[in-house]
């Protein structure tokens, strides 16, 4: 044990993997600050710096890349998975890695964790592809799909890249998504960016073996970036406080709604999360939960 002991009503601290940005709320910008928000520990490691999101190119130029060197990222993870302190940790988040190299170290890291405590989750936010396709390296993809998608809990594609770790066209319903989402190797995974039942909606869609839920509401357009970030990071802090996968899933729908919907009415290019951070707290945004019925995943 070390000198340092946390209290023993607070939760597990989050293991969190993914880019940092200087400016934005993106990667581990993000995922940082909600997950400390709603109170719970989280410890960082970037897979990537940039001085920002390079979504905004056309006003800021491409911005300059520098990834964490594959052998400093591995030893980092094996430093910190031996720490005395790393019963504090109960789940690990991944986000965009720069490396099939990282995907991997994150692999052996989660086995190590799970030796130790076969408890700890993961979620999986499998960084990859947008509308436009896929922007990361082809061995980042496989990574992903062969070696860690396998390892998550639960994981939070958008449909586009659903579609691309299951070799398929992107869905064009949900009963479509359910499918892919069913044949994905994750235990559960909820597809951001589904299909609003109601006039100009958009939801986001738990697929497990069991059923599905659509959890919609009023689409917002010129959302800024790092929704999908800002979203995973709201589900593993609210399960970390002991909350239901369903429950989370609908508050971090709402406050991802209310936060993007006072960032567009601002004119902001960001997502105004300390601004607008009671929102990550007690979103009062209405979202619809729906029940989309049972179907048998695939073999």
């Amino acid at each position: 044990m070390s000198d340092y002991a946390p209290h023993p009503s607070a939760p597990k601290a989050i293991l969190a993997l993914s880019s940092q940005v200087a400016r934005g709320s993106v990667g581990l910008r993000a995922v940082g600050f909600a997950i400390e928000r709603l109170g719970v520990p989280v410890w960082k490691v970037p897979t990537i710096w940039m001085p920002w999101h390079p979504g905004h190119a056309k006003t800021l130029g491409m911005p300059p890349r520098a990834p964490t060197d594959d052998a400093v990222f591995a030893e980092s993870l094996d430093a910190l998975v031996v720490a005395p302190v790393i019963d504090e940790v109960g789940h690990v988040l991944t986000g965009y890695f720069a490396s099939a190299g990282q995907v991997q170290a994150a692999c052996r890291a989660i086995d190590r964790l799970r030796e130790q405590n076969p408890n700890v989750r993961v979620v999986v936010d499998p960084v990859s592809a947008d509308s436009h396709g896929s922007y990361v390296p082809a061995a980042v993809i496989a990574a992903l799909r062969d070696e860690l998608l396998p390892r998550a809990d639960l994981a939070t594609p958008n449909r586009f890249e659903a579609a691309l770790f299951t070799g398929r066209e992107p869905a064009d319903d949900n009963a479509g998504l359910i499918e892919i989402g069913r044949s994905l190797p994750a235990e559960s995974v909820i597809v951001t960016s589904a299909f609003g039942l109601m006039r100009d909606s958009t939801g986001v869609l738990l697929v497990d073996e069991a059923a599905s839920l659509l959890v919609e509401h009023g689409l917002v357009p010129g959302a800024p970036h790092g929704t999908g970030d800002l979203f995973a990071a709201l589900i593993v802090a609210r399960q970390a406080l002991g909350m239901p996968l369903e429950t989370a899933m609908q508050k971090a729908a709402a406050s991802v709604l209310e936060i993007v919907a006072r960032s567009v009415k601002a004119g902001s290019s960001e997502l105004l999360l300390a601004r607008e951070q009671a929102s990550l707290v007690s979103p009062t945004a209405m979202v619809q939960a729906r029940q989309m019925g049972a179907v048998r995943r695939r073999a």
